[in-house]
C-alpha cells in the first residue's frame, strides 16, 4: 500500500499495480502446525511367551534380542483398517534360518551360585562409602555363605531391569532334583563331628509365567509321606514327573538338607490311583473325571 502511493506522487505517470485496492486489506495468511504423522505400527521385542517389558529406549536409543529374540508389530487399529492386507501379509518368503530348531539358552545353577560368591566390583553409580576417610570410594564385594539352614530358598532372578529396559528373563537354569552341594561355597569348612551334611534335595518349585505387568503362577511339590510330586495348578492338581520340573518358568526353588529329610511311609501311587478323585458324593460326571485326570494344561490368562 505504501509503494503504490510512492509512485503515483512521482512524475504523475501511469503506474499498473497488481496491488489490492487501498480500502480492500489482503488477509494475512496463519501459520498453521504441520500435521503430525500418525505412525503405522510399532515395533516390540518379545520373549517366547509373545510377552514384552521393554520398550524402543529413551532417547531413541536401540533395543537388543540377547533374551528377546522375538519381534511384534503392534498396528494402529485404524491405521490396520486402512493399509492392512492380511492376504498379501501370508505371501511372505519364509528364510531358511526359520528351518532350524531354535536352541534356548540354558545355564546351571551351579554357576548361578558361583556368580553369587564371586567378587563383585561396584560401579560407579553404586559407590562405597568409606567411614574413615568420609567418601565414596569404588570397592569390591563379595558374599560368603558361614552355615547352611535346614530349609534352603534360592530365588531366581527372572527379571532384569536397567536404565533403558525391562524384561522377564526366559533362561532355562538346570537344577539337580538331588544331592545339590553346597560344600565348596562355605566359608567355614564343613567336616567336623557333629557338623550338618551339605548336601540338599529338592522338594518344591514356585513356576512364573508372563511378564512384569501381569502373570500366573503355579508349582510343583514333593509329598514327603509318599515322595511322589504334584503339579499345583490354581485349584487343579495333577500327577508329574521328575523330568518334567526344570522348565524355563522355574521362579523359586525350595531345597530341604539330607538329614532332615524323612523317608516315605507310604507307598507311591499310580498314576491311575483315584486318591486325588474327590469323594462320592461330590464326585463329577465320569466324562468331566477322565479330561480332569488327563489334563496337565498350564492357563496362561490372568485379570
Amino acid at each position: 500500500e505504501e509503494e503504490e502511493e510512492e509512485g503515483n506522487g512521482a512524475g504523475g505517470e501511469d503506474h499498473e499495480s497488481t496491488s489490492p485496492p487501498t480500502n480492500e486489506r489482503q488477509p494475512k495468511r496463519k501459520c498453521r502446525p504441520a500435521k503430525r504423522r500418525k505412525p503405522l505400527f510399532t515395533i516390540q521385542a518379545v520373549n517366547s511367551n509373545g510377552t514384552t517389558e521393554r520398550g524402543m529406549g529413551e532417547g531413541g536409543s536401540a533395543f537388543s534380542f540377547n533374551s528377546q529374540p522375538y519381534v511384534a508389530i503392534d498396528w494402529d487399529p485404524e491405521m490396520k483398517k486402512k493399509y492392512y492386507n492380511e492376504n498379501e501379509a501370508e505371501k511372505y518368503v519364509k528364510h531358511r534360518s526359520m528351518e532350524a530348531p531354535q536352541q534356548q539358552s540354558t545355564v546351571q545353577l551351579q554357576q548361578c551360585i558361583e556368580l553369587f560368591t564371586t567378587v563383585e566390583t561396584l560401579e560407579d553409580e553404586n559407590p562405597w562409602y568409606c567411614p574413615t576417610c568420609k567418601k565414596h570410594q569404588l570397592a569390591t564385594k563379595k558374599l560368603d555363605l558361614w552355615s547352611l539352614p535346614e530349609v534352603l530358598i534360592i530365588h531366581l532372578k527372572r527379571f532384569s531391569y536397567t536404565k533403558y529396559s525391562r524384561e522377564k528373563l526366559d533362561t532355562i537354569v538346570n537344577f539337580p532334583i538331588r544331592d545339590l552341594d553346597f560344600s565348596g561355597y562355605l566359608l567355614r569348612k564343613s567336616g567336623a563331628e557333629g557338623e550338618p551334611p551339605s548336601r540338599y534335595n529338592l522338594i518344591a518349585v514356585s513356576n512364573h509365567y508372563g511378564g512384569l505387568r501381569d502373570g500366573h503362577y503355579t508349582s510343583y511339590a514333593q509329598n514327603k509321606d509318599n515322595g511322589q510330586w504334584y503339579y499345583f495348578d490354581d485349584s487343579k492338581v495333577t500327577y508329574a514327573k521328575e523330568d518334567q520340573i526344570v522348565t524355563n518358568a522355574a521362579y523359586l526353588l525350595f531345597y530341604q538338607r539330607q538329614d532332615k529329610i524323612r523317608q516315605p511311609t507310604l507307598p507311591s501311587p499310580c498314576p491311575g490311583d483315584p486318591s486325588l478323585s474327590p469323594p462320592a458324593d461330590e464326585a463329577a460326571a465320569p466324562e468331566q473325571e477322565e479330561l480332569d485326570g488327563a489334563a496337565s494344561c498350564v492357563n496362561m490368562e490372568t485379570d
